[in-house]
This record gives C-alpha cells, structure tokens and sequence, in this order.
C-alpha cells in the first residue's frame, strides 16, 4: 500500500524543482538575449506548469483515495486535457499579443510544456508499477 500523501507531495517538490530550474535558465538565456524580450513568455510558461502541476497532483490525490480503479482513466484524460489547455493558453497569448510576437511564447511554452509532460510521464508510470 502506498502513502498517497507523499506521492503527491513527492510529484510537486520534484516538479518545483524542475519548475525552478527552467525558469533560472530561461531568465539567463533572456538576461544574455535581452532583445529576445522572452519575460511574458517565461512566466506564462511558469504559471500555466505550476498551475497545472498542483491540479493534477490534488486530483490524482483525490482520486487514489476515492476511486483507485479510475487511474487509468485519469492519466489518459488529463494528456488530452494538458494539450486543449496548452492550445487555449496560446490562443489568449495570440490574441494579446499578436501573430508577429508569438515565436518567443511558443518556443518557451514548448520547452517547459514537454519537460513537464516528460516529467510526469516518468513520475506516474514509476508509482504505477510500484503498486
């Protein structure tokens, strides 16, 4: 039987970490490319992951207590609904900031989008086989 708690405590410090240091090297490369401009994307980026990130651990936590058996389901759903909200967050930065600005936030929203999807990807199927 596994400590639900510490999983789910376990899957946000690891992610704060790796949250943090993509930050501190997307903060350099912008220091070291100040005419890149990439600060809105950088913590668009951060946000939408650290948001993200603490939803999904509070439901995956809420879920092993409650219903063990929808698992599964769970980590199939929330792929599909990690990319419609990723898509949604690029659509409000295209309507804020236009078709000519976009690179930068699609660039670093990719870069922190596919870490963190590699992240719990790794995490969930090391806890799924450890039961």
């Amino acid at each position: 039987m596994m400590d639900v708690d510490k999983v789910a405590k376990h899957y946000v410090g690891i992610g704060s970490c790796i949250v943090i240091v993509l930050l501190t090297i997307a903060l350099l490369v912008s220091a070291l490319r100040p005419e890149w401009n990439m600060t809105a994307p950088i913590w668009v980026s951060t946000c939408f992951s650290v948001v993200f990130m603490l939803s999904f651990a509070f439901l995956w936590r809420w879920i092993s207590i409650n219903n063990k058996e929808s698992l599964t389901t769970l980590y199939s759903v929330v792929s599909g609904l990690r990319m419609v909200l990723a898509l949604f967050t690029m659509f409000i930065c295209f309507l804020v900031v236009g078709r000519d600005a976009m690179f930068p936030y699609v660039l670093v929203f990719m870069v922190f989008y596919l870490v963190m999807v590699g992240f719990h990807t790794i995490y969930f199927s090391k806890v799924t086989n450890r039961q």
